[in-house]
């Protein structure tokens, strides 16, 4: 081989490790960093994350919470103690009533008589039908005393609202 051919030979492989080296750079620039190291990770972005959403965020689901029902309504608890030691023929039904207190039923009742309101919503031992059954004023004698029991019905009931329910 002549020294020509070698010095030609050389230019050539050299021209072709140059567009080697060239075609390299422009496709790894062109790549960008895959972030596969973990210090590529530090203090910046992930690279692979799809950018055009929100991250999604996943908040627990509370348990359901049951409606808090009162411990003591009208109609189930005081309506009945109330037909049964009140609303008597001669005392605190029809027209006219004892007091001008009608118990016959929750209008009435909530009404209240010619002293005036027989409950404060929110005010259950305060109330006047609570300080009358409790002091034993009512019922009237020859009639069964409500029950302590029964006293603490109408002292919750009147606690928590004396709603018509």
């Amino acid at each position: 081989m002549s020294n020509i051919d070698s010095n030609r030979l050389i230019t050539i492989v050299l021209s072709v490790f140059t567009i080697s080296l060239i075609f390299a750079t422009v496709f790894i620039t062109g790549c960008g960093d895959e972030g596969d190291s973990p210090t590529d990770m530090v203090g910046e972005t992930d690279d692979h994350s799809d950018h055009d959403h929100e991250p999604v965020t996943v908040v627990p689901t509370p348990d359901p919470v049951e409606p808090e029902v009162p411990a003591v309504t009208f109609r189930t608890d005081i309506q009945p103690i109330l037909a049964e030691s009140c609303a008597l023929v001669g005392c605190h039904t029809g027209q006219p009533a004892a007091g001008g207190l009608n118990l016959t039923d929750y209008v009435n009742f909530n009404n209240g008589g010619g002293s005036g309101p027989a409950f404060i919503a929110g005010d259950g031992k305060g109330s006047r039908i609570v300080q009358r059954i409790d002091g034993g004023g009512m019922p009237p004698p020859g009639h069964t005393p409500l029950t302590a029991e029964q006293i603490q019905y109408f002292i919750d009931w009147i606690d928590d609202g004396a709603q018509n329910n």
